[in-house]
């Protein structure tokens, strides 16, 4: 259990007083960005594969005996789909490390897409149980993702 807090805490980060979701995110990017000079896509779409079944175990068995499924300090989903919103980056100028000011985008364009939830990813949203807890951050990544793509296209 203490395993699983951690995970899907991100590491205590989702016990952030406030916005936890955002916080998690904000991380996620800033690591993205220290790293991203280093990561080549195939190995980033590993890792985001690779956290997501280790995040479909963690959450759960951390929500295990719960009522609620997505609670507020459940933050790996955020990661996740952080992650896809800035998988585009490293597609688009595969020379040089993404500009921050891409990264902070990335970001919001994630935030909106978590936060007003819009169809389909309000119906994932509302399933309460362990694969609608990561599914809806994922939808809202790949919707991020393909809004980054129209961005860096022009």
């Amino acid at each position: 259990m203490r395993l699983a807090r951690l995970i899907v805490t991100f590491f205590y980060i989702g016990y952030a007083k406030i916005a936890p979701g955002s916080v998690a995110s904000l991380v996620t990017t800033l690591i993205f960005y220290l790293f991203a000079k280093h990561l080549i896509y195939y190995l980033f779409i590993f890792i985001i594969l690779i956290t997501t079944v280790v995040a479909l175990f963690a959450v759960s068995v951390y929500t295990y005996r719960s009522l609620e499924k997505d609670r507020s300090e459940i933050v790996i989903d955020e990661v996740i789909g952080q992650s896809i919103a800035l998988l585009p980056l490293l597609f688009f100028d595969q020379t040089n490390p993404p500009q921050l000011l891409m990264c902070v985008i990335s970001l919001l364009f994630f935030r909106f897409f978590d936060i007003v939830k819009p169809f389909p990813i309000n119906n994932f949203d509302k399933m309460n149980n362990t694969f609608g807890v990561i599914f809806d951050d994922i939808l809202a990544g790949i919707f991020s993702a393909l809004f980054l793509i129209l961005a860096l296209s022009f």
